[in-house]
């Protein structure tokens, strides 16, 4: 397990010192807001080595009628209790080079124990099965179901709004500067925010844009944040979450030490608290618990694109008679690959793209920066291969990845139909809910690409291999052979390439592991893009 050792510095230390005064007049909102995100990219990291105890305080007035915001980031409302309190264990799990994944497990309903504590975790994170972030979403759901009145809900962490401050996020956004709060600090001023792009980071239902509006006390000179506020309005509810923030003398970092929550519906409100305390450290990035542990990461310096390394292995390729959904062509036979490979950990982003080849050829270009690009061909991705590879310097030699290649780490070691096991939930992965996998529940349609990595990764670390959009591979489109092979490299000849995985708009059976699917090279579409595939260079060996 790697254990991170950080020096005992405060959080706004490590940022930038202060160097606005009050009284010399307005800061800039563009350094308060390049302030701010450089504060909250720091916080998450710090933040993600400790644990703390969440006290929550529940309740209601009224009968609540069943209203909802839904999605990733939802909130439901309904029932009839009155009061509620609840403990329960609240952390941040790093998933990956920049992703967070809040994780919250009730412990104690109304003074009764539901389940161990840090036995629990340390099963979970620390000894850790490759199933393990499945589990932990799994136990997150549990934990919504014990709130008042059926309160399900995501989005009311202490760190929602924090997520909106990233710098990758920030686009998203219109900030503009108030006035100078004395009662929160020398030089705190309130920042009031305005989602602008679609889609928004909560959606409601029938996967309904909800945008966030609300505010921030930011320190001026640090980027710290204070204190947060964050307002959603749909048919029937109005939200509001605050969360207070102050620096904890052990670890020497800010923490979430308050978050209020007001739910207010036609003929009832709901409100609550929570208290955080008993901070500790737990020392576990999902590298160790959710992935394989080995796993060694590469990032191109131009770009930012992370590649992990896949071991290489054997596997059967192809789906068995009895898998639903598969086609002829899926015939199954052993595949060995004989040396270890690096594979991006999601889809290239228009981001990545627009850094290396200065445009966006993306249909869903609103849908923002960490959002797959698409709308490329076969030429267009071996052009921005291409300029992968012109630096001398490169330690790898960029490429697709064969068809085998992206189905054995599409498996990740597994053999049912998704890597997620027998079925595919629309909590999962990015496709057409409206037709779900076999006799499962239908889910969300929603119709459009969600950014990158916005989904559980397999037990490889990759996310997005099913759904989300259509991948390139390297391979002509062509029959299996009919017996083992050792490295292959798909059809000699062919007019059309295989593409893997499935797409947002694409019906679950169709982003199975095995599911093969055809394109022509010199055809553009709104659901298809890449990942990119890399080989270390001999003189690296």
């Amino acid at each position: 397990m790697l254990v991170r050792r950080r020096a005992a510095t405060t959080l706004a230390a490590v940022v930038v010192s202060a160097i606005t005064i009050a009284g010399q007049g307005p800061p800039s909102i563009d350094v308060i807001m390049a302030r701010a995100g450089q504060y909250v990219s720091t916080f998450f990291e710090r933040f993600s080595n400790v644990v703390a105890e969440e006290n929550y305080v529940q309740d209601t007035l009224g009968n609540l009628a069943s209203v909802a915001l839904g999605g990733r980031n939802s909130i439901q409302v309904g029932g009839r209790s009155s009061h509620r309190e609840l403990k329960a264990d609240f952390l941040l799990v790093k998933n990956g080079a920049a992703e967070w994944i809040p994780f919250r497990d009730v412990f104690e309903v109304d003074g009764s124990a539901v389940r161990d504590r840090e036995q629990r975790l340390q099963k979970l994170f620390v000894q850790a099965k490759p199933d393990a972030l499945a589990q932990a979403l799994q136990i997150a759901n549990e934990s919504s179901r014990f709130n008042i009145g059926a309160v399900q809900r995501t989005l009311n962490t202490p760190t929602q709004t924090l997520i909106y401050l990233r710098p990758d996020s920030q686009d998203r956004f219109k900030f503009s500067l108030g006035k100078r709060d004395p009662a929160a600090g020398d030089n705190v001023w309130i920042v009031d925010f305005k989602e602008t792009a679609r889609p928004t980071f909560v959606h409601g239902l029938r996967d309904l844009d909800i945008p966030s509006t609300g505010r921030y006390w930011i320190d001026a000179g640090t980027g710290r944040i204070i204190r947060s506020e964050l307002e959603l309005t749909t048919q029937g509810v109005r939200a509001r979450l605050t969360t207070s923030f102050r620096i904890d003398e052990r670890f020497q970092i800010d923490v979430p030490f308050e978050m209020r929550e007001q739910y207010f519906l036609d003929r009832s409100q709901v409100t609550a608290t929570a208290t955080y305390t008993r901070f500790r450290r737990f020392d576990v990035n999902s590298d160790e618990s959710f992935h394989n542990p080995a796993a060694t990461t590469i990032t191109d310096k131009r770009t930012g694109i992370v590649l992990t390394e896949i071991p290489s292995g054997r596997f059967t390729m192809g789906s068995p008679r009895s898998e639903i959904g598969r086609r002829p062509d899926e015939t199954p036979h052993d595949v060995t690959l004989n040396r270890a490979f690096f594979l991006g950990q999601h889809e290239v982003t228009q981001q990545e793209w627009r850094a290396l080849m200065g445009n966006n050829p993306s249909r869903f270009s609103e849908c923002g920066p960490r959002c797959p690009v698409e709308n490329v061909t076969f030429a267009d991705v071996q052009r921005f291969i291409a300029t992968l590879n012109a630096p001398a310097d490169n330690v790898v030699v960029y490429r697709l990845p064969t068809e085998a290649e992206w189905e054995y780490a599409c498996r990740a070691g597994t053999t049912t139909p998704f890597a997620t096991g027998n079925t595919l939930t629309t909590a999962q992965a990015n496709y057409n809910g409206k037709k779900p996998y076999g006799d499962a529940e239908p889910g969300m349609s929603r119709e459009r690409p969600t950014r990158a990595a916005g989904f559980p990764p397999n037990p490889w670390a990759l996310v997005d291999m099913h759904g989300n959009v259509w991948e390139w591979t390297a391979d002509r489109y062509g029959a299996y052979p009919s017996e083992d092979v050792s490295d292959p490299i798909g059809a000699t000849s062919g007019e059309t390439r295989v593409i893997r995985g499935g797409s947002w708009q694409t019906e679950a059976a169709n982003t199975r592991c095995a599911a093969r699917s055809t394109h022509a090279p010199d055809r553009r579409d709104s659901d298809l893009g890449f990942r990119v595939a890399a080989d270390r260079k001999p003189t690296q060996e």
